[in-house]
């Protein structure tokens, strides 16, 4: 009896220090990167007040409602026009959309990484602000004086046209198009969000590995080959 007390004893400390060991790990990987923009963030941009990590993308309570954004909790840019990367050999040219004119409802994958870095919106513009903050949203350090991400290759700007394309559908039909492409049913290291290309497709918002939040390491440009059969 008392080894088999013994033996429930152990398995529940196990199973607790695993627990704390993912929790540990999960924490960890934003806490230090660029996108912790608390008070103990390692980047220049952060925030001098406010203590909590994940507030400045996520909330728990009245989250901006969108089936594509989990729990979202940053103001959305009200940009109306970004335009669309174009190119004689861009045979996703069919579906791609602008991201744009949309709004809570309709808004992309992207347009959550667009709400800082096209520069419109002030970083700490927060649909749902920390109950324990005094000072309500965020009070900022690092930003320009209108609160939003400062000039540099970090801030896309409102112009898409110069960047690798998002937003369009990337199935077995662009394969069957172009022949410089890997089969999307395929792919490792990079993600598909219902079944489109997305800012988040290479780059990983939690987890900064590789530089600039790429979820693989370009070295040999490895990532582009996920895609690209070249």
């Amino acid at each position: 009896m008392k080894y088999r007390q013994g033996l429930l004893v152990l398995g529940r400390v196990v199973l607790m220090v695993s627990i704390a060991s993912w929790a540990s790990a999960t924490s960890a990987g934003i806490a230090t990167t660029k996108h912790n923009l608390s008070v103990a963030g390692p980047g220049a941009v952060k925030s001098i007040d406010e203590t909590e990590i994940c507030i400045f993308c996520h909330t728990p309570h009245r989250a901006i409602k969108n089936d594509n954004i989990p729990l979202w909790n940053h103001n959305l840019s009200t940009t109306g026009n970004y335009g669309v990367y174009t190119s004689p050999t861009f045979d996703g040219a069919t579906t791609i959309q602008d991201l744009g004119g949309t709004d809570a409802t309709t808004a992309a994958v992207s347009n959550l990484c667009l709400s800082c870095h096209d520069g419109t919106i002030a970083i700490n513009a927060l649909n749902n602000p920390s109950n324990a903050n005094p000072n309500g949203n965020p009070t900022m350090g690092g930003t320009n004086a209108d609160g939003t991400i400062p000039i540099g290759t970090t801030r896309l700007g409102t112009d898409l046209t110069d960047d690798h394309p998002v937003n369009f559908i990337f199935d077995s039909a662009l394969f069957a198009l172009d022949n410089s492409l890997n089969d999307p049913t395929t792919l490792s290291g990079v993600v598909l969000f219902n079944g489109t290309v997305q800012c988040a497709s290479c780059h990983d918002p939690h987890n900064s590995v590789n530089p600039t939040f790429l979820r693989v390491n370009n070295t040999g440009s490895a990532l582009c080959l996920r895609c690209h059969n070249k």
